[in-house]
């Protein structure tokens, strides 16, 4: 129980970022904002128990390097939505969320060196160059700075593509399941009523809609009115069959893993393993 009530939590917590995917973003900020804050504080602490002095301005000056992380999370979180929302293939997907990392934070490296190397120069004449401090960064932080941002990344990719499905799903949610079929004979325009079919077959280039009434021809592929069709009485039972699983009888083995559906009409339509399992439990 414990188990299943974490698993909702977690699937809670996914679908509300996946559908606030831009303040996921401010969930990063938020993060960073809290490391500057636990490492000038560790600073702190530092100080009063060895006694030497604390300059907030001075620690603030090379504690720029994680204030960074703020605006960068952002940026990430920006760079991802141009870069990603067109479509993509995921052999250039993958190389391209790495190259996103890798210059975010080759830029908050280098930004927040020169900051860090001008203001110490000018304020407090440290004379540190950029590249000492590029180095030192690189040396120190890199880890922790590429995890930070590729979980900021993997956030980004993953609640888009998750906001995505639910968008899909809620669409096939909505689509109202299809009752009529509209096909034309000639001049004439024939409804026929989605309950009353029986089964449909391939006969190019069109499909055979074998109904109570009668058989009638739809210029449409078999693939295609399945689709059209949306309904789970509605199962391919062969390359070329749908049928209609109310209107089946029983199904009669072959004994080398074929059936034969035994419709209530009386008709025998052929089963291929390969489709077996589409009539789920129903049979089986």
């Amino acid at each position: 129980m414990r188990k299943l009530t974490s698993y909702h939590i977690y699937d809670d917590f996914i679908k509300w970022f996946s559908l606030n995917k831009n303040k996921a973003n401010h969930f990063f900020a938020l993060a960073a904002l809290l490391i500057t804050a636990s490492s000038v504080f560790q600073d702190f602490l530092f100080s009063e128990i060895n006694n030497t002095g604390f300059y907030l301005s001075e620690v603030l000056l090379f504690k720029i390097f994680w204030i960074f992380f703020i605006p960068f999370s952002y940026l990430t979180f920006f760079v991802h939505r141009k870069l990603f929302r067109s479509s993509i293939k995921t052999g250039y997907r993958i190389p391209l969320l790495i190259l996103t990392i890798v210059t975010v934070l080759t830029i908050h490296i280098m930004v927040s060196s020169i900051i860090i190397s001008f203001f110490g120069n000018t304020w407090y004449g440290f004379r540190i160059t950029v590249w000492q401090l590029a180095t030192t960064k690189l040396i120190d932080y890199l880890g922790v700075a590429f995890l930070f941002y590729f979980l900021a990344i993997w956030v980004a990719e993953y609640t888009s593509q998750t906001a995505d499905k639910l968008v899909r799903n809620k669409q096939e949610a909505d689509k109202k399941p299809v009752s009529i079929i509209t096909i034309r004979e000639g001049k004439k325009v024939i409804p026929i009523d989605v309950s009353e079919i029986k089964w449909i077959e391939t006969d190019k280039p069109y499909v055979a809609i074998h109904t109570e009434a009668g058989r009638y021809l739809y210029s449409v592929a078999l693939k295609k009115i399945l689709t059209e069709l949306d309904h789970p009485n509605f199962v391919r039972i062969h390359r070329s069959t749908i049928v209609n699983i109310a209107k089946i009888e029983k199904l009669v083995s072959r004994l080398n893993g074929d059936y034969d559906v035994l419709m209530k009409c009386g008709r025998e339509l052929r089963l291929s393993r390969n489709y077996k399992n589409k009539l789920d439990t129903q049979f089986f």
